[in-house]
């Protein structure tokens, strides 16, 4: 969500091999393999050939550029499923991208894609530019043969935070549920599936532990302590459920221990700080949000970055550190 010409941070060849196969012992069933752009790591094949016949899904997220006959073979082979970025037309997208040709580019990749055999999904970032597009983005998703088109409206985030002000408002927000309702029906016999990023309130306020709140407390299913998604960024430091979480919350590095040693030791040592984080931004925000969409993940995030980690350094002051 940070990338940037200028940033030159990858992950080495080893460590990507050894979370992968770590998967199994913590029991992940889906691995997102992303960037930047996967197909400009210098070693990818490599990482395809650590993904194939694992009890995972593995999932590449890319821009599509970078996708030719031999590539989208090599796709196939690995087992795993394609998730491409459009963001609107031939000309919004090209100048959304900030390079002429992308869209064509990337149109050209999902059908290698198609023509080999994998399954492609589609994301769109919406913001106030390109919310009318979405019948035509459907459209095009039909008609070359993507399986499901996940809509994430625009957030704070990363390199979005430059471009804020374009964010949809709330009422926008409710207005993207109810279009893309209909689209998913107009589109329910040609095998498009259609996906919001955001949580309705109603669902979070039943189940709080869709927002990682509840442990045991409220939880159907009687959860005690429990990371849904794990993020190991660029340069190695995993991070609980959201890519832009402050690292005070980090579980630790990937050079610093394996998944599952920082997991066991986060449980243990470090947890109750990002269930407080949670349970906190949690009651701040969600009984009162005039929305039914809730944008959780953004309000997590922005609200690591302020919160005060008042148990530790408590626990820091008895230890003299």
């Amino acid at each position: 969500m940070e990338a940037a010409a200028d940033r030159e941070q990858s992950l080495p060849l080893d460590t990507v091999r050894g979370c992968l196969a770590e998967t199994e012992a913590l029991g992940i069933r889906t691995v997102f393999l992303s960037g930047g752009e996967p197909f400009l790591y210098p070693q990818f094949d490599s990482v395809l050939e650590a993904v194939t016949g694992r009890s995972f899904h593995a999932v590449l997220c890319t821009n599509g550029t970078r996708i030719g006959a031999p590539a989208a073979t090599a796709v196939r082979l690995s087992g795993a499923s394609v998730q491409v970025s459009i963001d609107g037309d031939e000309g919004y997208h090209d100048a959304f991208r900030g390079m002429k040709g992308a869209f064509l580019r990337t149109e050209q990749g999902v059908h290698e894609l198609v023509r080999a055999g994998v399954e492609v999904s589609l994301v769109t970032t919406v913001c106030r530019d390109n919310l009318t597009m979405l019948p035509w983005i459907a459209r095009w998703a039909a008609g070359v043969g993507i399986a499901r088109l996940s809509v994430q409206p625009l957030q704070a985030l990363g390199r979005g935070a430059a471009i804020a002000e374009r964010r949809l408002t709330e009422d926008e927000v409710c207005g993207l549920y109810l279009s893309l309702s209909d689209l998913a029906v107009a589109y329910r016999d040609r095998g498009l599936r259609f996906s919001l990023a955001y949580r309705p309130k109603e669902y979070l306020l039943e189940h709080p532990c869709a927002a990682y709140v509840c442990n045991g407390e409220r939880c159907h299913r009687g959860v005690k302590k429990e990371i849904k998604t794990l993020i190991v960024r660029e340069d190695g430091t995993v991070l609980p459920e959201v890519p832009t979480l402050d690292p005070r919350f980090a579980l630790g590095n990937v050079r610093q221990g394996t998944l599952v040693e920082l997991v066991q030791n986060y449980f243990r040592y470090r947890y109750a700080d990002f269930h407080e984080l949670c349970r906190t931004a949690f009651f701040e925000t969600v009984p009162a949000w005039h929305s039914p969409i809730v944008p959780w993940d953004e309000i997590l995030s922005a609200r690591s970055w302020t919160f005060e980690l008042k148990r530790r350094s408590e626990l820091c002051q008895l230890a003299s550190c």
